[in-house]
């Protein structure tokens, strides 16, 4: 089963987490790395370096909160790895799919394809939804 690193800002990462768990129930393979005010990024990086080794065998999905951003840049230090893929813009939805079928799929890039894809129709606008 692939690897899930959710690394944001604050505490977003882990409140995603818990409210998916609510969800969908308990997950294993996940880890979570916030940016807090003063982190220091060397050791953030040290630490996402560990997981990564972690996760070696199975592949590893990185979702973080939004493109060009300290986790985001971090995280893509790490694409040059076949077995890492990164996908920016996290969201519950998001989080939901790559959980629900990451034993599924045969690589992180076809789980970030799936997990994307979710993220992007999940975003509605329900008044011209529901106006129609």
């Amino acid at each position: 089963m692939i690897g899930i690193i959710i690394l944001t800002h604050g505490s977003l990462g882990v409140e995603l987490l818990k409210t998916a768990e609510m969800i969908i129930g308990k997950q294993d393979k996940v880890d979570i790395l916030s940016v807090q005010s003063g982190s220091s990024l060397s050791e953030l990086a040290t630490r996402l370096d560990s997981l990564k080794e972690k996760y070696q065998n199975d592949g590893l999905l990185i979702l973080t909160d939004m493109f060009g951003g300290s986790p985001s840049n971090i995280a893509m230090a790490y694409l040059d790895d076949k077995n890492v893929e990164v996908v920016t813009g996290v969201n519950l939805p998001m989080i939901i799919k790559a959980f629900s079928i990451r034993k599924d799929v045969a690589s992180p890039q076809e789980l970030a394809k799936f997990a994307s894809n979710t993220a992007k129709d999940s975003i509605i606008i329900a008044g011209e939804l529901l106006k129609k």
